[in-house]
């Protein structure tokens, strides 16, 4: 699967080089969506959010979960002109909203994080989709 062209512009961003020094050799970032305030970020192993500013504030500005049944992201409701995601692994619980101009794109990203976590690491394809 080839990274979509928000997910290249992330990773030429300031908030990309946090990104990629994140990642992992063998990581991949796949999809990428803007959202209010930060940059939601899924690749072959984890999900992040970046939030903007984030090279100013390198301990709290990326966020992380590796893709593992714990991991829950579930749209909530769109109103107003932007919708909330929300991103839940055990008692941690957070939000982050996505304007109705990137809402679809915030639904595939959840599509395939959900068919990767029940693919399970050892069934994932080399390319993570």
């Amino acid at each position: 699967m080839e990274p979509s062209p928000k997910a290249i512009e992330l990773l030429m961003s300031p908030a990309g080089g946090l990104l990629r020094a994140a990642l992992a050799p063998t990581e991949r970032l796949t999809h990428a969506v803007p959202g209010i305030g930060c940059t939601i970020a899924l690749t072959t192993r984890r999900l992040f959010v970046i939030r903007d500013g984030s090279a100013f504030r390198p301990k709290t500005g990326v966020r992380e979960w590796p893709l593992e049944t714990t991991l829950d992201v579930k749209p909530g409701l769109v109103r107003h002109g932007s919708g909330s995601l929300v991103i839940r692994r055990g008692r941690d619980v957070t939000s982050v909203f996505v304007s109705t101009e990137e809402w679809a794109a915030a639904l595939q990203l959840i599509g395939a994080l959900r068919a990767r976590i029940r693919r399970g690491p050892g069934q994932r394809k080399p390319d993570g989709a």
